[in-house]
C-alpha cells in the first residue's frame, strides 16, 4: 500500500461520517435533533434519505412522537406486502399480532441487520428468558444464538413458527445416517417428530433426551415394546391398573379403538411432563379439542384457567358428563366459595325452563370456551342473559 492509499484509508471513515452528517443536516428536524441518535450501520430507508415526514407530523398527531399512525399500522402504510404474507399464516407471532414492530425493531439505525434492537439471542431471550434458565447442556444453534435456524420470526404455518414440519428442520443439520438410523431401530427417520423425544434447546439428559423417560426406553429394552403389536394390549401389560380409571359412565375414546389410543396423549419415549403427556396440559388437549382454543382466541372474556384442563375434567373418565371431577356447582364453589351464600336459584326446585334441567353455574356461565360477555357470562347482564329463559320479562 502506497503513502496515498494510507492516508485515505484512515480518512475515509470520517468522510463517510461527514457525508452522513451533512445528509442529515439539510433536514430541518436535525437542527434540533442530534444526528448522531439517528446513525448506525444499518439505517431505516426513511431516516437515510431525510423523509422524517413519512412517519412524523411536523407539528401536531395525535400519538407520541407525532407519529402519523400507532405501532403497526404505521410500518405497514410502506410494508405491506409483509402484512399479508405474515397474516396469511396459520401462527403469528405474538408481538406482531399485537402490532408491536418496535419491541423487536429499532425505528431510526440499528447496529444489527434489519435494524433489529439487539443481537437475534438477545432479543427473543428478553421474553423466552425460560428457555435460557432451563438447566443442561445446550443445542449448538440455541448456544450460538441462531435462533433463525429453526424459527421464523414473524410468521408461519407450523407449531413454535418452525420452519419446516417434524424431522424435516432437524435432518438439515443431522443428514439421515447409517449410524443414527441404528440409534433408531434403523427405522425411517422420514416424518419422524423428533421433538417427542428430545429437547431443542436445552437437556441434561444424554442426546438432548427430555427430561422424563418411560422405563423400557430409558433402559435400552427397546424390543420389549418394538416386538408386539401396537394395541391397547401393549401399554396394559405394565399398566393394567390405568384401565380401572377408563370404567365409567364418560371416558376418553380410547378403549375399543383399533390402535393403540394412548399415543394420542402419551409419548411411548420420552417428555418435558410428568406422565409421559406428549405437551403441557391443555395444549395436549388440543389436539382433539381446536374448536374451544379457536373460540377462546376470538373470545373477550375467558376463564383465567381454562388451558388448564385438568383443574375440572378427570384425564381417563368420569361418571361426570364432560368427564368433570366434581358437579359443576361443587365444582365451582371450590374457587368462587362466596357465591355458595348467595346466587340465582339453582338445583332440582329451580329448573331451566329452555331443558328441563335443573339450574346451576354453567346454564349461565361458559367457562371452557370463553364469552364476549363479563364474568363469563352466555349474554349480557343488563337483561339480555336473563331474557333467555324469562322471555315474559
Amino acid at each position: 500500500m502506497n503513502y496515498r492509499s494510507w492516508i485515505m484509508s484512515l480518512l475515509l471513515p470520517a468522510l463517510v461520517l461527514v457525508s452522513v452528517s451533512n445528509s442529515f443536516a439539510a433536514s430541518p428536524c436535525f437542527q434540533c435533533h442530534d444526528p448522531a441518535l439517528f446513525n448506525g450501520k444499518v439505517t431505516h430507508a426513511p431516516v437515510a434519505k431525510n423523509k422524517c415526514d413519512q412517519c412524523h407530523n411536523p407539528h401536531l398527531a395525535k400519538f407520541d412522537g407525532l407519529l402519523l399512525k400507532q405501532g403497526s399500522q404505521l410500518c405497514f402504510q410502506c410494508h405491506d406486502t409483509f402484512e399479508a404474507n405474515v397474516f396469511s399464516k396459520k401462527v403469528v407471532h405474538q408481538p406482531v399480532a399485537e402490532g408491536q414492530c418496535s419491541a423487536c425493531h429499532e425505528p431510526h439505525a440499528s447496529a444489527t441487520s434489519g435494524l433489529l434492537k439487539r443481537s437475534m439471542s438477545e432479543l427473543c431471550l428478553t421474553c423466552h428468558n425460560d428457555i435460557d434458565e432451563q438447566p443442561g447442556k445446550s443445542h449448538a444453534p440455541f448456544a450460538k444464538g441462531q435462533c433463525a435456524t429453526c424459527h421464523l420470526p414473524h410468521s408461519g404455518d407450523r407449531r413454535a413458527l418452525l420452519k419446516a414440519d417434524n424431522s424435516a428442520v432437524c435432518l438439515s443439520c443431522h443428514q439421515s445416517s447409517p449410524a443414527l438410523r441404528r440409534q433408531h431401530l434403523n427405522r425411517s427417520l422420514d416424518g419422524v417428530d423428533c421433538l417427542e423425544c428430545h429437547q431443542p434447546h436445552k437437556s441434561q439428559q444424554v442426546s438432548l433426551l427430555r427430561e422424563n423417560l418411560h422405563q423400557p426406553f430409558a433402559e435400552g429394552k427397546c424390543q420389549s415394546c418394538h416386538s408386539r403389536n401396537n394395541d391397547l394390549s401393549l401399554c396394559l401389560s405394565c399398566h393394567e391398573q390405568i384401565l380401572t380409571s377408563f370404567n365409567h359412565q364418560f371416558c376418553h375414546r380410547v378403549v375399543g379403538s383399533q390402535t393403540n389410543g394412548c399415543f394420542n396423549c402419551h409419548s411411548p419415549h420420552a417428555s418435558r411432563q410428568q406422565g409421559l403427556i406428549k405437551q403441557a396440559p391443555g395444549q395436549a388437549c388440543r389436539q382433539c379439542h381446536e374448536g374451544k382454543f379457536e373460540r377462546r382466541a376470538t373470545s373477550l372474556y375467558v376463564h383465567p384457567d381454562a388451558n388448564n384442563c385438568v383443574t375440572c375434567h378427570q384425564l381417563h373418565g368420569s361418571d361426570l358428563p364432560a368427564m368433570r371431577k366434581k358437579d359443576n356447582d361443587s365444582a365451582c364453589v371450590d374457587c368462587h366459595e362466596r357465591h355458595s351464600n348467595f346466587s340465582h336459584p339453582m338445583g332440582d326446585k329451580a329448573l331451566d325452563p329452555r331443558n328441563g334441567q335443573p339450574m346451576n353455574c354453567i346454564s349461565c356461565h361458559d367457562p371452557c370456551n370463553g364469552t364476549m360477555f363479563k364474568y363469563n357470562l352466555r349474554g349480557t347482564s343488563d337483561k339480555g342473559l336473563c331474557i333467555l329463559c324469562h322471555a315474559g320479562y
